[in-house]
């Protein structure tokens, strides 16, 4: 399995997929009344998401990000697919992230105002209950999930790198995404430690969002899913599906 690392000499993080093919795998159901419901298992290549990373100085960017869509974490297949992403938390707040527009190909309409649940599942190799630098590799990294019609990409000024959206910071919500939960996998954390490799774990999140968002003129808005990490190691997350569900409201 391919581990290069990629560094972030420029911050153009994967517009696209970074080792495989761009196939959208979506499930849509629409209609008047019906809810848009989509899903995403990155089975051969992104399924359209890109990756970018927030939160960060100059002198605190991660110089070992590493973004891919091949392979698979320790004792899972890899043909069930997944998104990898894996970076250090120099900054003691990175946010690493992945993003996707959805538009009216995928039944939006334009400046309509839609309810938006995600669930979430991802392979994990923080274990629960074990201490860390700055905070627990599991419980201070929190799982966010987000929709805006602001397209949410990293914003520097003054050498300082922060998300165009109001995302919250580490354990808070924020105007464009809530907390869904933690990255701590459920393995006790001695019994983790005592495997080499540290063993992965499935997680399922559900979380919906405490504010609508609406799409814009052309009947689109943007996902987003991330870690905003209070551990200051690295976080190694395996996305294996991601679903969304938009429920139109007046």
């Amino acid at each position: 399995m391919s581990r290069s690392l990629l560094v972030l000499a420029a911050l153009a993080l994967v517009a696209t997929a970074c080792n495989g093919t761009d196939t959208t795998t979506t499930t849509t159901t629409t209609g008047s009344a019906g809810p848009i419901e989509l899903a995403y298992d990155f089975v051969g290549g992104s399924d359209g998401w890109a990756s970018e990373v927030a939160d960060y100085t100059d002198a605190t960017r991660p110089d070992d990000l590493l973004s891919e869509t091949e392979g698979a974490p320790p004792g899972f297949d890899p043909a069930d697919g997944f998104f990898h992403l894996a970076a250090s938390n120099r900054s003691d707040d990175l946010f690493l992230y992945l993003y996707r527009a959805v538009t009216d190909t995928d039944g939006l309409e334009p400046g309509a105002t839609y309810e938006v649940s995600y669930t979430v599942e991802f392979a994990s190799n923080a274990p629960s209950g074990c201490a860390g630098i700055g905070g627990a590799p599991g419980e201070s990294v929190w799982m966010k999930v987000g929709a805006s019609e602001e397209e949410p990409i990293p914003v520097s000024e003054d050498g300082d790198t922060r998300l165009a959206v109001d995302k919250g910071g580490q354990s808070q919500g924020g105007e464009a995404a809530d907390v869904a939960g933690v990255i701590a996998n459920g393995i006790p954390c001695e019994e983790a430690l005592d495997q080499d490799p540290t063993p992965y774990a499935l997680v399922t999140l559900e979380e919906t969002l405490d504010g609508p968002v609406t799409a814009d003129d052309d009947g689109r808005l943007w996902l987003f899913v991330g870690t905003d990490s209070g551990f200051e190691g690295r976080t190694s997350i395996w996305y294996d599906r991601i679903e969304v569900t938009l429920e139109r409201v007046a």
